[in-house]
């Protein structure tokens, strides 16, 4: 199966203070379903809409932002990398 990349990638800070680099729904699905460390309605959306963009029914940037919405449920601080601009736990996930 073939990547679709996000236009620009996220780097999350895990709780335990490591970062990771997701490129793409791919990357964040095979996260979200085997180490996320909540499953709230964000999360839930975040894996449906990651897999929509997989399975190129979505856009991939929908997913980027479900998973975004994720990370502020879960208390995670992300970057967006085409920005350089690190977000708190509390920011938007619009």
């Amino acid at each position: 199966m073939k990547e679709i990349p996000w236009r620009a990638p996220l780097a999350v800070t895990l709780q335990s203070g490591i970062q990771r680099r997701f490129c793409g729904p791919y990357d964040a699905l095979d996260f979200l379903e085997h180490e996320w460390p909540t499953h709230g309605s964000r999360y839930q959306r975040a894996v449906s809409d990651c897999r929509a963009a997989i399975s190129r029914a979505q856009s991939p940037d929908i997913s980027r932002a479900s998973f975004i919405g994720a990370c502020v449920e879960a208390s995670l601080m992300f970057t967006d990398l085409r920005a350089r601009t690190p977000r708190s736990k509390r920011a938007s996930a619009g």
